[in-house]
């Protein structure tokens, strides 16, 4: 595969340091749409576009692994997490774990939501100025906690939000920076590590607690519904039920909270926000957060700022595609991020427009080659918390666009940063009241 070397290979390794998505635009406009750089543990194989997706992702997906791809994330979620679980044993545990995530749940998942979204945004309006990404941070962790561990485990354990907070810090340090675990007092992969046993003690000590008891919880969230028994399939062992509940929550609540905040960054633009709050003028909240208004604005911000921007794998034997071959071993990213503002697919890819979703039919239709909008991953892959992030969404855009108007100092100077994309500052946010 083609790609930098030399003086340019060190320039460009320079430049994705600080922002990996401006290094693939430069190569990409140089080497096209297939290219390899890096060293070491992070030298990738980027493969763009839709075809590039179909191939890795369908077409010869039986030549690719997630574990070692992924295996970087097996410190927070377990090693037998369902990002890092190859076939057949992903199979078999999503088959266990997907029930608990039935769209039956989510009437209760919005209306928990709403209250405390509705404490929240008295707070915001209070307060009148925020970074909102922080602000929300443990809102919507809170939320999470309650829905997947159920809603009486913060009170047995308190300290359980903040050791979760302390992993994900860890997680959320650029990748290079990850491969230095240091148990040295004071360092990242330090705290990390002391947060993870407390963590651990509290997930053994609730499924001790619900297997002698699973009676005792009416109400015990995603958790006890993994301990409940199945016929159809093999129960999962303490050790499964840990790593699902741990690796669940920690990809739940960081990638949750980042899509709300561009939401929020897109509903600056004042005739967006008014077209979206008249839409939800005077319906119950409830059933604002499921209009197709609501709905096509939190497509379009996971479409511009994808909660995982690339999509990783491994060759797990020589593969070619086209005149390209990759070896064995190959770490390969497909970036959703430049997939979804290719205007080879979207009629002006950067700027956000609800007809997308609205007008199926209509000149700004989204593509219909499913390979074109992978937000949330696809198939067997397709993360199975989207329909829960997507709740949690539309129950803060509900209460938000009902009460509230917002705007940024500097939208000019908002671009996302980061592993799980986030805006500098946190988005820096001014609130006023509107009538309700």
């Amino acid at each position: 595969m083609p790609g930098p070397r030399g003086l340019e290979h060190l320039q460009v390794m320079n430049l994705a340091a600080g922002d990996t998505r401006a290094a693939i635009d430069a190569l990409r406009r140089r080497y096209g749409d297939a290219f390899v750089f890096g060293f070491g543990a992070i030298r990738f194989h980027w493969l763009l576009g839709a075809a590039a997706n179909r191939f890795v992702l369908l077409e010869a997906a039986s030549a690719f692994r997630n574990r070692q791809a992924y295996r970087f994330l097996e410190p927070i979620g377990g090693p037998t997490a369902l990002i890092v679980s190859d076939e057949p044993e992903h199979m078999r545990r999503r088959r266990r774990v997907q029930p608990a995530f039935h769209r039956r749940h989510l009437r209760g998942w919005s209306e928990q939501a709403l209250t405390a979204f509705e404490g929240w945004a008295e707070q915001a309006l209070e307060r009148r100025q925020l970074a909102l990404q922080p602000s929300l941070r443990p809102v919507v962790l809170d939320l999470v906690l309650d829905v997947l561990l159920g809603p009486g485990t913060r009170a047995r354990h308190p300290g359980l939000r903040d050791d979760l907070a302390a992993m994900m810090a860890f997680a959320n340090q650029p990748f290079l920076a990850q491969l230095f675990r240091l148990p040295v007092p004071g360092l990242p992969w330090w705290r990390f590590t002391r947060a993870r046993v407390r963590v651990d003690a509290v997930l053994h000590s609730e499924i001790a607690r619900r297997r002698a008891a699973p009676e005792a919880d009416a109400r015990g969230g995603v958790l006890s519904l993994l301990l409940a028994g199945a016929a159809d399939s093999p129960p999962l062992s303490d050790a499964e039920v840990r790593d699902q509940a741990v690796s669940l929550v920690a990809a739940g609540f960081d990638t949750t909270t980042a899509a709300l905040t561009w939401c929020a960054f897109l509903l600056c633009d004042e005739a967006l926000h008014e077209r979206l709050a008249a839409a939800v003028r005077g319906v119950d909240p409830l059933a604002a957060s499921a209009l197709p208004e609501v709905d096509a604005l939190w497509r379009e911000a996971v479409r511009l700022y994808p909660p995982a921007p690339a999509i990783l794998r491994i060759s797990a034997e020589p593969v070619a595609w086209g005149d390209l071959h990759l070896p064995t071993a190959a770490l390969v990213g497909l970036s959703t991020f430049h997939t979804h503002r290719d205007p080879a697919l979207w009629r002006e890819p950067e700027r956000p427009r609800l007809e997308r979703w609205l007008a199926p039919e209509g000149p700004w239709a989204a593509p219909r080659d499913p390979f074109a909008y992978l937000p949330f991953g696809y198939g067997a892959r397709y993360c199975i918390g989207a329909g829960l992030a997507r709740t949690l969404g539309g129950a803060w855009l509900a209460v938000m666009l009902a009460r509230a108007r917002w705007r940024t100092p500097h939208p000019e100077a908002v671009r996302p940063l980061g592993t799980t994309l986030s805006p500098p500052g946190g988005l820096p946010l001014t609130f006023e009241r509107c009538a309700v």
